[in-house]
Formats: structure tokens, sequence, C-alpha cells
């Protein structure tokens, strides 16, 4: 990959996507707990804001047309692409993340995807924005369960990306047709 992140891994990006929208499909029986926060942190670190992007807005996208689509598909896809470019930036300049600098930068990305979201919900319903930051309290506490989880498994998700990031589908597509 390019020192600015922009070459893609595909397979690898598609192949987390799928997984990542797969799990959000299957925990959407407790609300506000997600993995997508998680996924999009850790991808982005490795392979880059593009692919970041790619992932977070992705595995919105493709849970919602599951889990029901509507005018905050757009905006709650957006923030997480938002945050996947963020997080990939973050991932050029600073390689190495301790599991504590995980941790936290999973706190201040929950934090921002939901002043973000919360301002486009007080928008499209026509609330006043104070008493809307004041109703989010109670998610945003649910939404830090991505602490949590970037505290549990950020660095073994890194080291997994790391692997995807070397596969790539032209040389297994080599080593298929010259055994063959």
């Amino acid at each position: 990959m390019d020192k600015l992140g922009l070459n893609i891994n595909f397979s690898a990006v598609f192949g987390i996507l799928v997984v990542v929208a797969l799990l959000r499909v299957i925990m959407a029986p407790f609300p506000n707990i997600e993995p997508i926060m998680l996924f999009t942190i850790t991808t982005a670190l490795v392979l880059g804001p593009v692919s970041g992007f790619l992932l977070g807005f992705g595995s919105m996208i493709f849970s919602d047309l599951y889990l029901g689509l509507g005018i905050w598909s757009i905006y709650t896809s957006l923030t997480y692409g938002l945050i996947g470019i963020l997080c990939g930036i973050f991932g050029i300049l600073k390689r190495n993340w301790s599991r504590f600098e995980l941790t936290l930068l999973a706190f201040f990305m929950t934090l921002l995807y939901d002043i973000i979201t919360a301002t486009f919900w007080a928008f499209q319903t026509m609330q006043p924005l104070p008493l809307v930051y004041t109703l989010q309290i109670p998610f945003t506490f649910l939404h830090l369960s991505n602490c949590i989880f970037a505290f549990l498994f950020a660095p073994s998700l890194i080291r997994l990306s790391m692997r995807a990031k070397r596969f790539s589908v032209s040389r297994f597509m080599r080593r298929v047709f010259t055994y063959t």
C-alpha cells in the first residue's frame, strides 16, 4: 500500500465488510451495541482512509438493507465513513498503537459519531439541539461498549488486518493457476 493509504485491498475490505454487516445484524437485539466502530477503526488504521471509509460506510448500508433503510441510513453511514477516513489518516501518522490508545481512540470516535448523528437527528425531527443531546446520553453510554470491544479485541484485529493487507487476490490466483 502506498504512503497515503489510497491503494485498496478490495478482497480484504469486502471480506471484513461482510463479516461486520452480519455481526451488526446478529447483534441487533442488543440496541446500540455494535461492532462496526471497532472494525472500522482497526481496518482504517492498517489499510488506510479509503478502505476505512468503504468499510464504515458499506457495513452500515449493507446491514441497514436487512435491518431497515431510512433517512438516518445516509447520515449514520456517512459518519462511519468519516470515522474510517479519520482513523485511516491517524494510521498513516502513527503506526504502533497501544491497547490504551486504541481504547481512547474508540472513546473519542464514539463521541464524534454520537454528536454528528444526534445533530442530524435533531434537524430531521426538528427538535431543539439541547434536548436531543440530553436524550442522547443513555445511548452514548451504550455506544461506549465500543471502548470495551476496543480494549479486548483491537490489538488482535489489527494483527488480522495486517495479514489481510498482505493477502491479495491476484497473488492467490497466480498460485492457483501455477499449480494446475
